[in-house]
Formats: C-alpha cells, structure tokens, sequence
C-alpha cells in the first residue's frame, strides 16, 4: 500500500469510510421516516445501507481485532468489548420505545418486550419486527452473531475457505431475494430466515477485504480511491430510479458495487476540515441508527394526535433524531462500558 493513503487519517481510522457510514445511517434514517406519514420517501432503497453496514464492521473489526484474536484474544473476552461498546447507545433507544409505548397505554407485555430489547433477544410473533420496541436493533443482533461467528471460527479460516464461505452466503442470499421480492431481509418474523446469509455475506467478505487491506494489496490512486468510494452513496441513493427491477438492483448493488466502494473509500486520506466533518459523521453514525426508530414512532403518533400541528411535528422529529444522536455521540455512553470492568469481575 501506498504511502500516501493513510498518513492523514488518526491511528485506527479510515475517514471517508467514518463519512460513509454517517450519511448510510442518516440515509435510514429518512428512509424509516417517510412511510410512517404515508409517503414513499426519497430513499426507498436506503435498507441496502445494512449490507454496508455488515461489510464495513468486518473489515474494521478484522483490522482491529482479528491479530489480537490469532495472538490469543478469548472469543469471550472480544464478545464482552463488543456488548459493552454497542449495549449502551442501543439501551436508550429501547427505553425510547417503552416510553412511548407508556404514553400511548400500549403496555401490555411492555415488561417482556423492553426486557427482549435490552437482551437483543429476538421475538418471532406472527409476521411483525423481531425488536417491536426497537425495530433496527435487529440487525444489530445479527452483527453481534457475526461477530461472536469471526471470534470462534472466521479467525481461524485461511482466505480460500473465508471466500467459500462467502460466496456460500451469496447464493444463499441472492436465492432469497428473489424468493422475498428483495435484499431486504432478516427484520420480520416472515423473513429472520434470510437476515444469516445477508450478515454472512457482508461481514465475510468484510473480513476477507480487511485482511487484503492489512496485506498492503491492490493499492488504489487517490483520484479512483475518491470516484470509487463515492460511488457507494450515488448507487445507494440513486438505484431506485435505474432501469432495474427490485432484486436485480438490490444484487447489483451488494455483489458488484459496494464492496470495490469500500475498498476504494478505505483508500482515501483526508486532512483538515474534511477529516473533522468525517469524524463527526461516524460518531453520529450509531447513535442515530440505534434511536431513530423509536423517536421517529413517537412524532408520528404526536403527528397523528395533532393533525393540525402535523406539518409542523414532522420535521421537529427529524431535529430531534439529529440533536438526540448528537447529544449521545459525545457523551460517556457513546464508548460504551469500559471493558475492565467485566475483565476485573471476571478476575475477581
């Protein structure tokens, strides 16, 4: 790898990629938002983001972790860092649903649900999210399978047997796209099938692509490291108006045009302002994603209850999405609980 394409970016991260998965993130965000008013939205097609999302937690965790877990890192030990960095954010979205859930006398089996949220404990009734609380902690739950998959077996698998593997995952995923009408997948109690080979297939081919990176491999040019990596956001938010059905379109977008992106936006170096406005997009990136859902309920309702104020409520909710997300961004929560303090239990 070139010299030049990492010198700018902090110890650990990769900048445009940080960019990338904040406007990713706020892409589901509007994309969550619209139907709940009854309009299509601009973004139909922001589901795709949790692919990228999968795909880029395993090429950062493979970078970040993976010797760690060859030189003798517990799966267990790697799993607590994983909860105890995820749990906190995703504990207020939860307490988010509940509370709204109170205000509007929704509170039978609330005790249950709100305990499954918490746990990330999947509920498969009839046709409806697995998460009713929290519907996107979903894919959260499967990121934490995947990784907790990577910590026992994926570590240990030489790069021939991780691409059987993803390619395995692959067919798998393409047949159930068009079995479902879509990539999107494995949020529903019709679907949970289909959201193991979506995971499998992004977060190995993640962890494949981190460890080209770490190999100093197919270096790529500053100009094509930038077309390529923003050609991820273009493709995610213009597939809808391509002369492609559904599933054609979704496969195009997660086989052949994310994974050159990533690896394109993985590439580019950035300094100044540009690497502060990346910096702040990733930090805002989790946040909203792990609250939005609830909030977003919560104004609709108020929406709903005040058709008056309608108008008004709608884009209040929206402010108040981006000002909750801001506000645990920087806050103690958004490092999760320090991993010692399960390590000293644990000791003790």
């Amino acid at each position: 790898m070139s010299q030049t394409t990492r010198t700018a970016a902090p110890v650990g991260r990769l900048p445009l990629l940080d960019a990338l998965r904040g406007v990713a993130a706020l892409g589901v965000v509007l994309h969550h938002e619209a139907p709940l008013y009854g309009a299509p939205g601009l973004f139909p097609r922001a589901y795709l983001a949790v692919d990228f999302f999968f795909m880029l937690s395993g090429f950062v965790l493979t970078l970040a972790f993976e010797p760690k877990l060859r030189g003798g890192l517990k799966a267990s030990d790697f799993m607590l860092r994983r909860a105890a960095r995820l749990w906190p954010v995703l504990a207020v979205g939860v307490l988010i649903g509940a509370g709204w859930r109170l205000s509007v006398g929704a509170t039978g089996h609330l005790w249950l649900l709100t305990l499954c949220g918490l746990l990330l404990v999947p509920l498969r009734r009839g046709p409806g999210g697995l998460f009713p609380i929290n519907g996107p902690q979903w894919s959260l739950a499967y990121e934490l399978l995947a990784n907790a998959v990577h910590a026992l077996v994926l570590a240990r698998l030489g790069n021939r047997l991780l691409l059987v593997f993803v390619l395995a995952c692959a067919a798998v995923l393409a047949w159930g796209a068009y079995v479902w009408g879509s990539v999107g997948l494995g949020d529903t109690g019709r679907n949970w099938w289909g959201g193991f080979a979506r995971v499998g297939f992004g977060y190995g081919l993640g962890v494949w692509l981190g460890r080209q990176f770490a190999a100093g491999r197919v270096p790529v040019a500053p100009l094509g490291a930038w077309a390529g990596g923003l050609l991820l956001p273009l493709a995610l938010f213009s597939l809808p108006w391509w002369p492609l059905s559904v599933v054609p379109g979704d496969l195009l977008g997660v086989f052949v045009i994310f994974p050159p992106a990533l690896w394109c936006a993985a590439h580019v170096s950035l300094r100044g302002p540009g690497l502060r406005i990346a910096d702040a997009l990733g930090r805002l990136s989790y946040p909203a994603y792990a609250i939005h859902g609830p909030v977003l309920i919560w104004g609709a309702s108020l929406a709903r209850a005040h058709g008056a104020q309608a108008a008004m409520i709608r884009p209040l909710t929206l402010v108040a999405v981006l000002v909750l997300a801001v506000l645990l961004a920087i806050s103690p929560l958004a490092h999760g609980i320090p991993a010692h303090r399960f390590t000293r239990r644990r000791k003790g």
